[in-house]
């Protein structure tokens, strides 16, 4: 009853994503519940209800959104926090000018998305030629896959882990599909990649793998971990205050000035401009993450990183810097015990 308070408190401070009925799901038995599945409290919730989704060792399977809900897991927060979190397969977002239904609006908050191999992406769009998905939030989730088809438009990540990579759905320069307006904030993600249709905002994060196929960026106060060159056929776009650990940000068939992110564009598109990059310094974190990447000091820099000092929107480059700066209570879960397996930095 205590926690069920809190957590009702702890909505009520979040009222500004929430204008309807809030609901309850787990699929635990002898647990305190409104629906047992997430689709059947999907299926009976209004537009914008927030449906509070349990933690549990057993997966919720996957999701499908045709409305603006908001749906928040256990793992959101420490203090609600019972030792397992709400387990999603995927959430495939919809727009059917037919059926007149949309997941525009939506929020997704606190959910771990498994991995299993040859999956799907954990989060999928699927936007008719017609209509746009807009106005997503994805907030302190883990997950490895997202990937665009058709339209998004104007999404926010803010605080997950991505294990995996982001998909826009733009590729070779097509700038007649996919996403736009993305605004990536204080994430750890391994790559991102098909970024043409609008600007993309990539700020404060940490990047693990490397950009690909993508223009009209803007990327400033990032640490790029990776040790190889970090860019591919990324063009016209803007770096600021960015660290990063390679010595050679792209290759030199296509960029002039392949140790800098400020470059000349040597294949077909525009330059890339900036100021203020570090490129081929040990950004100098206080603990590798395959330690403890919940333990409060994954990814914080020392004082004496080449990341701190005077940036764009903050004083530190990297997810504890900026406007919205990592929490360490997000999915601080014991069950996870290697959430970065070697094999993924090496996928893209």
């Amino acid at each position: 009853m205590k926690k069920t308070l809190l957590f009702i408190l702890f909505l009520i401070s979040f009222h500004h994503l929430s204008f309807g009925a809030f609901h309850v799901v787990s699929n635990q038995n002898g647990t305190e519940r409104d629906f047992r599945s997430i689709q059947s409290a999907i299926e009976q919730a209004a537009p914008y209800d927030t449906i509070f989704v349990k933690g549990s060792p057993v997966n919720y399977g996957n999701v499908l959104l045709e409305k603006p809900l908001v749906l928040i897991g256990e793992g959101f927060s420490d203090e609600f926090y019972v030792g397992h979190t709400a387990k999603i397969t995927r959430i495939l977002f919809t727009a059917n000018p037919y059926r007149r239904t949309i997941s525009s609006g939506s929020v997704i908050m606190g959910f771990e998305f498994p991995y299993f191999p040859g999956q799907r992406p954990n989060i999928i769009t699927v936007a008719n030629e017609r209509m746009n998905i807009e106005n997503i939030t994805l907030e302190r989730n883990w997950l490895w896959f997202v990937e665009v088809v058709g339209n998004a438009e104007n999404w926010v990540f803010r605080n997950n882990i991505i294990r995996g990579w982001i998909k826009g759905g733009s590729t070779g320069g097509n700038e007649t599909q996919g996403a736009s307006g993305f605004v990536l904030q204080n994430n750890i993600i391994n790559s991102l990649m098909g970024f043409h249709r609008g600007e993309v905002y990539i700020e404060n994060n940490v990047i693990l793998g490397r950009l690909k196929d993508i223009s009209g960026a803007v990327v400033q106060n990032n640490i790029f971990t990776r040790e190889e060159y970090i860019m591919e056929e990324v063009y016209g776009s803007r770096f600021e205050n960015n660290v990063a650990s390679a010595n050679l940000i792209g290759i030199e068939q296509c960029y002039g000035n392949p140790s800098g992110f400020e470059s000349t564009y040597l294949c077909e598109g525009a330059n890339n401009t900036g100021k203020g990059n570090r490129v081929g310094v040990d950004p100098e974190f206080v603990m590798w993450p395959g330690d403890d990447i919940m333990g409060g000091t994954a990814f914080k820099l020392s004082e004496s990183s080449p990341g701190r000092g005077n940036r764009t929107n903050g004083n530190q480059a990297g997810i504890f810097g900026g406007k919205y700066p990592f929490p360490a209570s997000v999915f601080k879960n014991p069950e996870i015990d290697d959430p970065f397996p070697s094999f993924v930095t090496s996928i893209y």
